[in-house]
This record gives structure tokens, sequence and C-alpha cells, in this order.
């Protein structure tokens, strides 16, 4: 879409009704694109002030340890973002303290573990999980795929052969092995 020349007409109306419109319904009133709106609100020096209410802060200190912040926006129809930012003014963080267990269970399991799995089993944020590990120099190896021959030598033996063994026929670790034999349900 080429450029817009905004007419005064155009920003009045923006002046009017940026408050009460999302950028993209008001991008679609004026038949441009969501960010040229972004633009013209920030050249007018047009901002937001999205009030969080009294309501939403208890809400939030009442249940920010036991959701995620992807809820908790959807919940409070805002951004993640806007989450983030509102839990660091009211002072509310989620501390779990890293100890050695902690760290320990992380390099054992981050290789044959996604990031979702590994903060269920800790009990905290996908995010938590990946920066720790980024401290914490581990950074996954390529991920083997599982091909339907080695699944279906799985299949086969994974009641005479040992976890071990399987994964040395398969040129996979043990940890892969058994992560398949559960989502297999082979147990």
């Amino acid at each position: 879409m080429p450029r817009k020349k905004w007419s005064e007409e155009d920003k009045q109306f923006l002046i009017e009704n940026y408050h009460k419109m999302s950028n993209k319904d008001l991008a679609e009133h004026l038949n441009i694109t969501p960010s040229g709106v972004s633009y013209q609100l920030k050249k007018l020096n047009l901002k937001r002030n999205k009030k969080w209410t009294t309501e939403k802060d208890e809400y939030l200190r009442k249940v920010y340890t036991e959701k995620i912040n992807k809820d908790l926006a959807q919940e409070l129809g805002t951004t993640v973002c806007a989450i983030e930012k509102r839990l660091g003014t009211l002072k509310l963080r989620r501390l779990k303290k890293w100890t050695e267990d902690r760290d320990r269970f992380l390099r054992e399991n981050y290789e044959i573990m996604s990031n979702a799995h590994l903060a269920k089993k800790l009990e905290i944020t996908e995010l938590a999980v990946a920066k720790k590990l980024s401290r914490l120099g581990l950074l996954r190896s390529k991920k083997k795929k599982w091909s339907k021959k080695k699944e279906e030598f799985l299949r086969e033996n994974y009641k005479k052969l040992s976890v071990e063994e399987i994964a040395e026929v398969c040129g996979m670790l043990p940890g892969y092995i058994k992560n398949k034999i559960i989502e297999l349900g082979l147990q």
C-alpha cells in the first residue's frame, strides 16, 4: 500500500478516535496499514494510557504465581508484555530458587525434553528454562528424527533389549528412547 498523505480531516479523526478504536480498526477506516496508524500516533504524540484498574491489580496479585503471563494476558485482554510490565511495577516476581538439584535436572534432561516439558516438571515458565539453559551454556544438538524404521525397531524390541542397547542401535541417546517408549504408550 503506498504511503498515505494525511489530510487534516484524517488527523482530526485519529485524534478523536484513537482512544476508542484499535490501530487495526483505525487503519481499516482510514484505508491504511496499522503501522501507518502507529507512525501517525507517534508523530502526533498521541499515547493510549490504558489504565490498570484496582480490580485487575488485585487479580494479578492473587493469581500471578499460579498462572503464566500468556494466560493472564488472555484473561485480562492485554498483551504478555503489558502483563510483564505491570508485574514489575507491582514488584511481583515469581521466584523459584535454582538449586544444584534443579541445575542437575536441567543438565541431565535438556537434550531429551522440550523447554515446555522441563518447565512443567520444574513448575516454572518456559522463558525461565530458556534463560537458565542459556546462562549454563547448554545448547541442544540437532534433534534426531524418528524414522518409521527406527520406530518399528523400537516397537519390536523394547521388551527384548535394554534402553541402552536400543539407543546404541538407533544412534540416539537413551533419554530419547525412554521418551519415545512413553510417547508410544509401550510401557
